[in-house]
């Protein structure tokens, strides 16, 4: 008999690769729990589960602003109280940003505290919530840009360079404890943040959002003797 799942925690689920990963883990059985700032986006993707499967567990919304760790820490522990055992975690809230030293010591400080900061009280929580329980998957959304330095890209490279270290110590520490955890890298995903960080491309030439999805099924799917670190997704056309 299949063991029911559980919660599926969703951090960016209001747009982009966080709406589309939502959706798909609510329809396989998941109660996805959506958690971006604005509360009208969030609606609108549980409103589109409950469209397209009226038999999928309803989502929970949580408008939260992911900077605010301590709000963060008490909606998921309490969910979790309430609904059960969390299966899966994607971190997948993010803030693009241009230059390299070009911006204000204040301005980098708000991006880590975004892209970094935010994912490692996220992470801090879910994971004390998977040891309890023995048992989870994690999955950060990283970027091509966390294993490759662009010029004039090196304030939002290194908040995916940090994540993505993070990620390998947790890797190596988590997987006695039953906790599986991978990066997610890809390059030019076809998402609103890509065409306002000026992606040359056209939508069908780039990454797609169900692609991440896909990819994240493909990990549940492995057996649980499996661990992968990291998976990097190119574009076709980049590689030379």
């Amino acid at each position: 008999m299949e063991k029911s799942k559980g919660l599926a925690i969703i951090t960016g689920a209001s747009q982009g690769i966080g709406a589309a990963v939502a959706v798909g883990l609510a329809h396989d059985g998941y109660r996805a729990v959506l958690i971006a700032r604005s509360r009208p986006n969030l609606e609108k993707v549980r409103d589109e589960i409950m469209k397209s499967n009226s038999c999928t567990p309803e989502p929970i919304v949580l408008p939260l602003d992911i900077t605010d760790s301590a709000k963060v820490d008490y909606e998921v522990r309490s969910i979790n109280r309430k609904y059960g055992a969390v299966d899966i975690l994607v971190n997948a809230a993010a803030a693009f940003a241009d230059g390299s030293l070009s911006e204000s010591v204040d301005y980098f400080r708000n991006v880590v505290e975004t892209n970094l900061v935010a994912q490692y009280a996220v992470l801090k929580t879910v994971t004390e919530i998977m040891k309890a329980q023995a048992g989870g998957y994690i999955f950060n959304i990283a970027s091509r840009a966390a294993k490759y330095g662009f010029s004039g890209g090196g304030i939002y490279g290194s908040t995916k360079f940090g994540l993505v270290g993070l990620t390998e110590s947790l890797y190596r520490e988590l997987a006695p404890s039953g906790i599986r955890i991978t990066s997610l890298c890809p390059g030019w995903v076809n998402t609103e943040m890509a065409k306002k960080a000026g992606t040359p491309l056209p939508d069908e030439e780039m990454i797609q959002p169900d692609d991440l999805l896909r990819t994240i099924r493909y990990l549940l799917n492995l057996s649980e003797n499996v661990c992968i670190k990291e998976i990097i997704l190119e574009m076709k056309k980049s590689i030379i």
